[in-house]
């Protein structure tokens, strides 16, 4: 083939040159020509007999133009054009004619060549599923792109890992499939002319991770890691600590979420342990009020993940103020091979307060319908080896608190002659069960559950108390007295199930549908010797169970849109009796049904835009009213800029909640048992808490070694239901009455939480370094206490730092240490303290003639007013706790063998033995209480501190095979 850009030549130049070229070339010929009317560039050719491929590479190369097709479309076609004084359309056509093919110019000015087709062209369609080899399961976000001349473009795979390209145009395409931690697997595949086509895609782990990309803004992009916390299975794994610590410890190292030290309430962004939900696997879990916060919520070897979502969560995520801690349960496969074999495995661990066993297998063919179960229990053993210094703790933990015996002595309690030592006793088990089997790979049923259970009781010993009534001189010791056998045992249950079918519908269309339920249950068992006569009973029942169905459908309608909706159906039933050891006795029941839907449509926009816009519609039956809840969010990405690469994520939207859950002051003299914990959804008499979220993070990658991330949030808490325990109906003396509506003890609240966050991460080649600081406010306004003045929550940590490093110094072992410090918290006694104050609206002297009118002595009345001045028990704000420094370390070591896996663990928490205070109460000290007689008597009771964890040292040992 040769070209010119000379003018136009004489026929007898042409001649010559077209028998010059068919002797040399085998029959292909073309010239450039310039018409010299309109300065056009004009071409000739002449081919006869070379194939279509040939030409159109030559054209393409020699005369730069943008030209693609399929090398299998065109094999076996040749070319027999002849033409001159031609524009390139006029030659393409020429070259093409006769072959069954035909040119189309995209909108980038490509031209691409396909079949020719009468009317229009018969698309094709492609549905798949991107797994793992090893595991069987479905890996999400995959990235998935279609090479070919005919039709190019990128998907990325759903959650369930499935993808679908519609309306393509047929032929041969290089399928690429990629995802970071994978090798890509590269596949050719043939789309007929109308056809369907369906296929399961393979693809193996692999050591070297791989880079982020996007394709066509479908990939997984960075943003997307942000507005939400993650950990996975092998992190909450490594943050077992003590042994039973995983799941809270994981939570706890996340940015802007605050696990209490002492009772290990969970607080996202601000926001009060009532204002989230914990769910496994989609359903919520009532989780049970932990009496020690060294016993986290499930266990850890069932779980492949824990997320926390955060504020801005997006509107299919369901209705709570907070967020959502979602949990999953792990369902890979046993590995085919290395060190644990076969298609069976089995994991148990063993350390002095837990046992941990997890057994799963999997069954079925590569490429047909399969299997996977998995069963995963936990039992404590904390009667059998807990540490000395645990033990220690919670016997400190058990002390009785003099001031809350005073405040309720004689007829109003029992606890009047409750004996001040005593020995607690721990229990706790959790059942996981998990199955899903995956017909074809497009259609799948899951089938999960979990159930837990744990118990708290005293050996309470016979013991001589402070005599109230038998003198009349309150700085004299009470004789001795020798009382009978308590019992005083709290009983916890937990449960949750689910079954869920999902389907490929279509190829542009998955749904789902769901069964779920959940339930809890407290029983407080309390036994006091005859000879003590108690005005109320003192065993406290509390239930709830829910029920719900849920449909949701994925839709894809092309254009960069995919649209989801869901639809669920609710019962939440709830029964509770808040008996005598409570501030507030209540006996309350209800059964409310709700309907909720949501929509929400997320928009590709562009390469680096992602737009998700949604809402929530919820009708609750009891006040026949619906509530919307619309939110939206933006993600943007840019890759390689002065800075590195950069992330944004930005969203607001209005939250509501339905379901409400409270925690009641016990007057226990016992600090462990601080409350009675129960949930029940809304009824006609109140409407549902709402909240409005404002969040923003930003990450920068200025290299693969540095991340840094940035996050704040500001949360308008319009409406909130508290406890009232000021109110009538608690008042009111007699046995306890049902309530008829929940505004007999509820009350609204306002307020606000704002803070930030910032995170650096450096990798050091062996591991990675973390440092943290948070900043967190969070304020609330309760009608008719502290004058209405917006105060601080008793949870707030206002500032808090944390340093982290994990490395790998030697295959096979892992080591770890975390430094953590907080500042600035108040609110420093004991939450009863100002419940008890606040039953009386902070009326100090209403409060003193209530007791008194109830029975209690005058000399009790007295040390009680005193104590609160001396204390200003009013002013939570201005108790100032001091702050607490923590650093654990831990090391592991596996022992790798041929078909078996030995890890020997030692764990230290609070390696300084920092002496860290939860709280304060008061204790009395005879000595400075007494004196040598009533002119050296002190009259108050000494301030303590209720201490955090001790130094603790753990060892322990877990067994793959």
């Amino acid at each position: 083939m040769t070209i010119s850009a000379n003018r136009k030549t004489s026929t007898i130049k042409v001649v010559i040159g077209l028998v010059f070229i068919l002797l040399s070339t085998g029959g292909l010929s073309a010239q450039r020509t310039h018409a010299q009317e309109t300065g056009q560039t004009l071409f000739e050719i002449t081919a006869q007999g070379r194939t279509v491929s040939d030409v159109l590479l030559e054209l393409r190369d020699r005369y730069s133009v943008p030209l693609a097709w399929d090398p299998l479309l065109v094999s076996g076609k040749r070319v027999f054009c002849v033409t001159q004084d031609a524009d390139f359309n006029e030659i393409l056509r020429c070259v093409l004619s006769g072959t069954g093919l035909v040119y189309e110019i995209q909108q980038t000015g490509t031209y691409t060549i396909r079949m020719a087709v009468q009317g229009e062209p018969q698309y094709g369609n492609l549905l798949g599923l991107v797994v793992e080899t090893q595991s069987g399961q479905p890996i999400p976000h995959a990235e998935v792109k279609l090479y070919a001349s005919v039709d190019s473009r990128g998907r990325m795979a759903n959650d369930e890992g499935i993808f679908q390209f519609e309306k393509i145009l047929p032929g041969s395409y290089l399928m690429r499939v990629h995802h970071v931690g994978y090798a890509p697997r590269d596949s050719l595949i043939n789309i007929s002319p109308g056809g369907d086509e369906r296929m399961v895609v393979h693809l193996n782990a692999m050591v070297t991770p791989m880079d982020l990309a996007i394709v066509n803004g479908m990939a997984v992009r960075p943003s997307s890691r942000l507005g939400l916390s993650v950990a996975d299975q092998e992190e909450v794994v490594r943050n077992m600590d003590i042994g039973t610590l995983a799941v809270l410890r994981s939570i706890d190292a996340m940015p802007g979420v605050r696990v209490n030290d002492a009772n290990a309430d969970v607080h996202i962004q601000g926001g009060g342990m009532g204002e989230l939900q914990y769910q496994l696997d989609g359903v919520p879990v009532f989780m049970p009020l932990n009496v020690a916060a060294f016993i986290g919520p499930f266990s850890p070897f069932a779980l492949k993940s824990i997320t926390v979502h955060k504020a801005g969560f997006n509107a299919s995520r369901g209705s709570q103020l907070s967020g959502v801690i979602s949990a999953e349960h792990d369902l890979s496969q046993p590995h085919p091979s290395g060190t644990v074999g076969g298609r069976n495995q089995f994991v148990v661990q063993v350390d002095p307060i837990s046992t941990n066993g997890r057994f799963n297998a999997h069954w079925g063919e590569k490429y047909g319908p399969d299997g996977t179960f998995m069963t995963a229990a936990r039992i404590g053993t904390w009667d059998i080896g807990a540490p000395k210094s645990l033990q220690t703790l919670l016997a400190n933990w058990n002390t009785i608190d003099t001031f809350l015996l005073s405040a309720f002595a004689d007829q109003n309690s029992p606890f009047a002659d409750l004996p001040p030592t005593g020995e607690a006793s721990v229990q706790f088990f959790d059942w996981h069960n998990a199955l899903k089997i995956r017909f074809n790979g497009f259609k799948t049923l899951s089938v999960s559950s979990y159930w837990g259970t744990s118990s708290l009781g005293n050996d309470l010993s016979p013991s001589g108390l402070l005599n109230e009534n038998n003198s009349d001189d309150p700085f004299t010791p009470a004789p001795a007295t020798d009382l009978e056998t308590y019992r005083d045992i709290y009983s916890w249950q937990s449960g949750a199930a689910q079954a869920t079918y999902s389907s490929v519908m279509n190829n542009r269309t998955t749904g789902s549908l769901k069964m779920r339920g959940s339930y809890y249950r407290l029983s407080h068992d309390f036994v006091a010797p005859d000879s003590i006569a108690l005005s109320t009973s003192e065993d406290d029942g509390n239930r709830i169970f829910e029920l719900g169905l849920e449909g949701k459908l994925h839709y894809n309608p092309g254009h960069g849109h995919f649209l989801d909706f869901g639809t669920e159906l609710i019962v939440t039933a709830t029964k509770f009796v808040v008996a005598g050891t409570q501030l507030i006795p209540l006996r309350y029941e209800s059964t409310e049904p709700r309907l909720a839907t949501f929509v929400q449509d997320r928009i590709e926009v562009g390469s680096n835009t992602v737009i998700e816009a949604g809402a929530r519609f919820t009708y609750v039956g009891a006040r026949q009213t619906v509530y919307a809840e619309p939110r939206l969010s933006a993600r943007f990405d840019w890759k390689s800029t002065v800075f590195g690469d950069i992330a944004l994520y930005v969203a607001t939207g209005i939250y509501r909640q339905y379901v409400s859950q409270f925690d009641i002051s016990s007057r226990s003299p016992r600090t462990f048992v601080r409350s009675t914990r129960f949930w029940m959804a809304t009824d006609y008499s109140v409407e549902p808490a709402q909240a409005g979220h404002l969040a923003a993070e930003v990450m920068v990658s200025p290299s693969s070694l540095w991340t840094f991330r940035l996050e704040a949030h500001y949360k308008k808490l319009y409406h909130l239901l508290t406890l009232d325990y000021s109110a009538e109906y608690v008042s009111a003396p007699g046995p306890i009455q049902q309530a008829e509506s929940q505004s007999e003890f509820l009350n609204s609240t306002s307020g606000r939480a704002y803070g930030f966050g910032v995170v650096a991460d450096r990798s050091i080649g062996v591991g990675n370094v973390s440092l943290r600081y948070d900043y967190s406010q969070s304020e609330r306004v309760v009608q008719g206490l502290f004058n209405n003045q917006m105060v601080s929550v008793p949870w707030n940590e206002p500032h808090r730092i944390e340093a982290a490093i994990d490395i790998v110094p030697i295959p096979h072992m892992i080591f770890s240490t975390r430094w953590k410090s907080i500042f600035g918290r108040t609110w420093g006694y004991r939450q009863a303290y100002y419940d008890f104050l606040g039953s009386h609206l902070n009326d100090v002297e209403s409060l003193i003639k209530q007791l008194q009118a109830n029975g209690v002595s005058s000399s009790a009345a007295t040390r009680i007013e005193n104590q609160i001045d001396r204390y200003d028990l009013t002013n939570p704000d201005g108790h100032h706790l001091p702050a607490t420094h923590q650093l654990d370390f831990t090391v592991a070591y596996t022992f790798p063998f041929n078909k078996f896996g030995i890890q020997v663990r030692a764990d230290m928490v609070n390696v300084l033995n920092t002496q860290n205070v939860s709280e304060w109460r008061f204790e009395l000290d005879e000595n400075s209480y007494y004196g040598a007689g009533a002119s050296s008597a002190s009259g108050f009771l000494n301030r303590t501190d209720r201490p955090l964890l001790p130094r603790v040292f753990t060892l322990a040992a877990k067994v793959t095979w």
